[in-house]
C-alpha cells in the first residue's frame, strides 16, 4: 500500500470502524468490509490508511480494477495471484482462478493473517466478483480480511452481487458519505498546510458538496490565505478537468481520443494507429506530468482518475463521438493494413464501427474478430456475436442465409462460454428462420437444443407432449442422430411423469445410438437408462450405466449427460451420505476433465442438498463455495438459495434465512412449477422457526398441488402438520378454545394420512417412514395423546435411521419436552433424548435448538453433559486466574450460576463476575459459546 500512509482528514470515524474490523482479523477472525460511496469520496484512501496501519502484522495483498471498455477476465485476481503465489501454493496451475487464489491465501495464512484489498469493484468483471465471493465464503475461523471499495450506483449486476455478499457471515458495509463543514475545513487545512479562512470553507463546501476528491481538485495550488475557491473552476466538471484544461491542445486532443478509445495504450501505439499522432509520446508528457494520465510499468497510459475519462467522453457531442469513432476505425484499418492484425486490433475495429453507428461494417469486422478469437477469448467472442445479433435489425446487407450465419455464431459463442440464456435466445431466433416442413431434421435438432437450455435457465421441465413433437420431426430420418436424441428426451420426460413407456424408449434409444455410433446420442441414451435404474433403485445397474456414460461422454466433451448419469447413480444410493460422497467424486472427475462450471455446479448444488439433509454443515458450505466460484445457472441459483435459507433456519438464524428467500423472490418472481415444493419447504420451515405457522401454511398447502411428485414434496405434509400443531399449542398457551385448530388438523390428516412421495428422483423408503412418524407425532402433540412421548421417541429413531439430522434433533427436543413434563416413567429416556438432541445441535451449530434444549435442561434440572475436566493444555494460551480455571469445568458441564455458587461456596454475583472475565479473555460470545469452545479445545489438546 506504499511507504507513507494517505492523509485522511475528516475520516477519523470511518477509519476507526475499519481498523476495528482489521483488528478482529489480527485476532484470528474472518472479516469482510465493503467500502461504498460516490466517486471521489475517499474510499481508496480510507482502505490504504487502514491497511498501512496493519504494518507487518499481516500479509497485505492489493489489486485494482480498471475501467476498460473490454473487461479483462480476472484482472484483479491475476494481480493477487502474482503476489500470493510467489510464496507457494498447492493448487495445480490448471485449477480455476478462485480455487488457486483461495489456496494461495490459505498457504500464506499458515504464517500470518492475510488482508486482501481490492479497489474499484464497480469495474470488476464477473470472474473477479465470483473469485472474491469464493474467497469470502470460506471458513469463518481463519484470520482473513477482505476489504474492497465499490462506487455507489454501479449497476444491477454488481448490486445483485453485493446483496448476496452482505448476507455472508462477518461481512459489513461501510458507507462513506460526504464531508460536513468541519470535515471540509480539516481537509483544506491538511492539503494547504494552514487553517483556511471560513469564507473559503463555505465556498468549497458549496461547490463540491463535501466530496473530498473534488475538494482536492478545487483547491490544488491555491494560496492558503485565499478567501474563495479559484474562479477558473466555476463548476464540478471544470474542477475535475482543471488539470486537463491547462494542457496543450495536442495533449487534450490525444487524451480525448484515448478516452473514446476506451482502454490503456502505449504512446507509440497511438502513433502507429494514426500517422498524424507521430508525436504522441512527446505530446502526452504534460498529461503525465499533471497526473491527468498515469503510465504503468509496461508503458501503457490511462487516466489517473477514471472520472476524467468519463467526463471527456461525455463532453463530446454524440455526433462528434460517432465521427471520432469513425476516425479511430479508419486509423485501425490502416494499422491492420500495415501488419497489425492481431485479434485485439480486430476487436477495436469492430467496437469503433459500433461507436460510429455503422452496423454493416461492425458486423463484418466482428465476424472477422470472432473467427480470430476462437479458442482464445470466448467471452469477447460472445460479446461481439451478441451485438451482431442485435444489429441485424438495423443492418442493410442482410439476407436469410446471412442472418442464420450470424445467429449460429451467437449460439456457438454462447455455448463455448456456457451462457445458457444467450444460447437459448439464439436457438429460439434460429427456429424462427427455419422452414419446419422443408427441414424437419434441422427443426428437431433446434427444438432439442432449446428444450435442454430451457431447463438450464430456470424454465419448465420438458413435457411428454413436447418430447413427442420433437420425435415426430426427427422421424423424418429414423436412423439419424436427432431421432436417437429425441428418444432419450422422451424417455426422460416420461420417467418424470410416471409413464411406464419410459423404460422401453430408453432401451430403444441406447440400441439406436450404439448402432449409429454417435457418442453424444449414446451418452444421453445411457443417462436415460440410468434414470430408469434409479426409479427402480437398482444401484448396480445405475452404477454400471453411469460408468459407461462417463467413459463415452467425458473424452468427447459431452458433460451434461455425464452429470445426469451421476444424479441417477446418486439417487440409487441407499443413504444420503453415500449419494453426496459419490456426487463429489464424480464432480471432481468432471472438473479435472475441464467440464464447464454450469455443469459441475449443478452437481455441487445437489451434493450440498444431501449434505444438508444429514447435517454435515462443513460439507454443505464447501459444496456451496464451489457453486459460488462463478455465477451459477438460474435453476441452480434457485436451489442454492433454498439450501442457504434452510441451513440458516435450521441453525436458528431466521433473519438470514428470510433474507435468502427475499433475494430469491427478487431474482425469480416467476419460478418453474417443479421448484415450488422445494422452495415451499424452505419458506415453510423459516416461517415455523420464526413462530408464524399461518405464513407457513400459506405456502405449504398450495405447494401440495402445484407440481406433485417433485423434489421436496415428501416434506410438505409433516411440515404442515407441525404448523397446524403449533396453532393448537398457541391457542392452548393463550387459554383459548382449541376445537377449531384441532378440527383443521383433523381435516388435513384425513386428506393427507401419509406423506406425498415424489417421482422425480424418487424418495428414499426410509425417508417416508420417518416423515410419516413425524406427522403422527405432531398430531399426538396437538391432541395431547397419552402416547405422544412414544410417538416422538419413535420419530427420532426413524429419523436417525434415515439420516435426517435436523428432524431427529427436533424430534428429540419434542420427546424430551413431553417426557420430562409428564414424567410417566419416561424421565431417564427423556434425558437421553435431551442429550442426544443437544449433541446434534452442537454438531450442526444449531443455536436456536441448542438454546431450547439448554432452557429445557435448566428447567428440569438435567445436566446436558457428563462431568468434564478441562485440561490445562486446553487453556494454556489464556491468562486465566486459578478461580477462573476452577469455574470452567462447571460451565462446560452446563451448570447454572446458582449451582456453581453452591458448589464453590461463593455468591452468584461473584460467579457472574468470573464468567464475564472468562468471556472477555477467551473471546467467547456467551456461556454456551464458551462451553463449546472448551469442549473443542479439550478434544484437540
Amino acid at each position: 500500500m506504499g511507504a507513507d500512509p494517505p492523509r485522511l482528514a475528516g475520516r477519523e470515524r470511518e477509519l476507526a470502524v475499519l481498523s476495528h474490523e482489521l483488528d478482529a482479523v489480527l485476532r484470528g477472525e474472518a472479516r469482510t468490509v465493503l467500502i461504498t460511496g460516490e466517486p471521489g469520496i475517499g474510499k481508496t484512501a480510507l482502505m490504504q490508511a487502514a491497511c498501512h496501519a496493519v504494518g507487518e502484522r499481516a500479509v497485505v495483498l492489493t489489486a485494482r480494477n480498471l475501467p476498460l471498455t473490454t473487461r479483462v477476465p480476472n484482472l484483479a485476481v491475476r494481480s493477487l495471484l502474482a503476489q500470493a503465489e510467489g510464496d507457494g501454493g498447492d493448487a495445480p496451475a490448471r485449477s480455476p482462478a478462485p480455487v488457486r487464489l483461495d489456496d494461495a491465501v490459505q498457504h500464506l495464512l499458515r504464517d500470518r493473517p492475510v488482508i486482501v484489498a481490492i479497489d474499484d469493484l464497480q469495474w470488476a468483471d464477473s470472474s473477479t466478483l465470483d473469485a472474491l465471493m469464493f474467497l469470502v465464503g470460506g471458513a469463518e475461523d481463519r484470520p482473513l480480511g477482505v476489504v474492497a471499495t465499490l462506487r455507489s450506483g454501479s449497476g444491477r449486476d454488481i448490486d445483485r452481487w453485493r446483496a448476496d455478499l452482505v448476507r455472508l457471515p462477518g461481512t459489513r458495509v461501510l458507507d462513506v458519505g460526504r464531508l460536513d463543514r468541519l470535515g471540509v475545513r480539516d481537509l483544506i487545512a491538511t492539503e494547504l498546510g494552514a487553517p483556511p479562512h471560513e469564507t473559503l470553507v463555505t465556498d468549497v463546501l458549496a461547490r463540491t458538496g463535501g466530496n473530498p476528491y473534488h475538494v482536492r481538485l478545487l483547491i490544488a495550488g491555491i494560496d492558503p490565505g485565499s478567501l474563495e475557491a479559484p474562479a477558473t473552476a466555476p463548476g464540478l466538471d471544470a474542477a475535475l478537468l482543471q488539470a486537463w484544461s491547462r494542457m496543450p491542445e495536442a495533449a487534450r486532443e490525444l487524451t480525448v481520443m484515448l478516452a473514446i478509445h476506451g482502454k490503456p495504450v502505449r504512446p507509440a501505439v497511438l502513433a502507429e494507429i494514426d500517422p498524424t499522432w507521430h508525436d504522441a509520446p512527446r505530446d502526452l508528457r504534460p498529461a503525465i506530468a499533471l497526473r491527468v494520465l498515469d503510465q504503468d510499468d509496461d508503458g501503457r497510459l490511462w487516466f489517473h482518475h477514471p472520472l476524467i475519462a468519463e467526463l471527456l467522453v461525455a463532453s463530446v457531442p454524440a455526433v462528434e463521438r460517432r465521427e471520432r469513432h469513425a476516425a479511430l476505425a479508419r486509423s485501425t484499418l490502416r494499422a491492420i493494413g500495415s501488419g497489425m492484425d492481431g485479434p485485439d486490433v480486430l476487436v477495436d475495429l469492430a467496437d469503433h464501427y459500433a461507436g460510429a453507428g455503422d452496423a454493416d461494417a461492425c458486423i463484418a469486422a466482428s465476424r472477422r474478430a470472432i473467427t480470430a478469437l476462437a479458442g482464445v477469448d470466448d467471452a469477447t467472442r460472445l460479446r461481439l456475436a451478441r451485438r451482431n445479433a442485435e444489429l441485424l435489425a438495423v443492418a442493410s446487407e442482410v439476407d436469410a442465409a446471412f442472418e442464420r450465419d450470424v445467429l449460429e455464431e451467437w449460439a456457438d459463442a454462447a455455448s463455448a462460454v456456457g451462457e445458457d440464456e444467450d444460447e437459448f435466445g439464439a436457438a429460439t431466433a434460429l427456429l424462427e428462420h427455419i422452414d419446419r416442413d422443408a427441414d424437419p431434421t434441422g427443426t428437431a435438432e433446434l427444438l432439442l437444443r432449446r428444450q435442454r437450455l430451457q431447463f438450464r435457465i430456470g424454465g419448465e421441465l420438458n413435457t411428454v407432449a413436447a418430447a413427442r413433437e420433437v420425435l415426430e420431426f426427427a422421424a423424418a430420418d429414423p436412423d439419424g442422430r436427432p431421432y436417437a436424441l429425441a428418444l432419450s428426451d422422451l424417455a426422460h420426460a416420461e420417467n418424470l411423469a410416471g409413464d411406464p413407456a419410459s423404460a422401453a424408449h430408453a432401451a430403444e434409444a441406447v440400441e439406436r445410438a450404439r448402432r449409429l455410433g454417435d457418442t453424444e446420442a449414446l451418452a444421453y441414451a445411457l443417462a436415460a437408462a440410468g434414470q430408469e435404474a434409479a426409479r427402480t433403485r437398482d444401484l448396480d445397474a445405475a452404477a454400471r450405466l453411469a460408468e459407461e456414460t462417463f467413459a463415452v461422454a467425458v473424452p468427447n466433451g459431452h458433460y451434461w449427460p455425464a452429470a445426469l448419469a451421476s444424479f441417477w447413480e446418486a439417487y440409487s444410493m441407499p443413504t444420503y451420505r453415500r449419494a453426496a460422497t459419490r456426487l463429489r467424486e464424480l464432480r471432481e472427475v468432471l472438473v479435472a476433465a475441464g467440464a464447464p462450471h454450469r455443469v459441475t455446479t449443478a452437481m455441487a448444488a445437489t451434493e450440498a442438498s444431501s449434505w444438508l439433509t444429514i447435517g454435515e454443515v462443513r460439507d454443505v458450505r464447501e459444496a456451496l463455495r464451489f457453486v459460488r466460484t462463478e455465477q451459477p445457472p438460474d435453476y441452480v441459483d434457485l436451489s442454492l438459495r433454498a439450501i442457504e435459507a434452510l441451513l440458516a433456519a435450521y441453525q436458528g438464524r431466521v433473519d438470514e434465512a428470510e433474507s435468502h428467500l427475499q433475494r430469491a423472490r427478487e431474482r425469480f418472481p416467476h419460478i418453474p412449477s417443479y421448484v415450488i415444493p422445494s422452495r415451499a419447504v424452505a419458506e415453510g420451515t423459516t416461517s415455523i422457526v420464526a413462530g408464524d405457522p399461518a405464513a407457513a401454511l400459506g405456502v405449504l398447502i398450495p405447494a401440495m398441488t402445484a407440481h406433485p411428485g417433485t423434489h421436496g414434496t415428501e416434506w410438505l405434509v409433516p411440515l404442515a402438520a407441525r404448523a397446524l400443531a403449533d396453532r393448537v399449542d398457541a391457542a392452548r398457551d393463550r387459554r383459548e378454545p382449541t376445537a377449531g385448530a384441532l378440527s383443521e388438523l383433523a381435516a388435513f390428516r384425513d386428506e393427507h394420512p401419509q406423506v406425498l412421495p415424489r417421482r422425480m428422483g424418487t424418495s428414499y423408503p426410509r425417508d417416508l417412514v420417518a416423515l410419516d412418524a413425524l406427522s403422527d407425532a405432531e398430531v399426538a402433540r396437538a391432541r395431547d395423546d397419552d402416547d405422544a412421548f412414544e410417538r416422538w421417541a419413535a420419530a427420532a429413531d426413524a429419523c436417525a435411521a434415515a439420516e435426517l439430522a435436523w428432524e431427529e434433533a427436533y424430534a428429540c427436543r419434542r420427546g424430551a419436552e413431553r417426557g420430562l413434563a409428564r414424567d410417566q416413567g419416561t424421565r431417564s429416556r427423556a434425558v437421553g433424548l435431551l442429550r442426544r438432541g443437544a449433541a446434534i445441535a452442537e454438531r450442526t451449530s444449531s443455536e436456536g435448538l441448542a438454546a431450547d434444549l439448554e432452557s429445557l435442561a435448566a428447567w428440569s434440572r438435567v445436566r446436558l453433559h457428563e462431568d468434564v475436566a478441562v485440561d490445562d493444555d486446553a487453556v494454556s494460551d489464556f491468562p486465566l486466574t486459578r478461580r477462573e480455571r476452577e469455574l470452567l469445568p462447571y460451565i462446560v458441564d452446563g451448570r447454572t450460576y446458582a449451582e456453581i455458587a453452591a458448589l464453590l461456596t461463593i455468591s452468584e454475583k461473584t460467579v457472574s463476575s468470573h464468567i464475564s472475565n472468562l468471556l472477555r479473555k477467551t473471546g467467547a460470545a456467551n456461556r454456551v459459546d464458551l462451553a463449546r469452545m472448551m469442549r473443542r479445545r479439550e478434544r484437540s489438546a
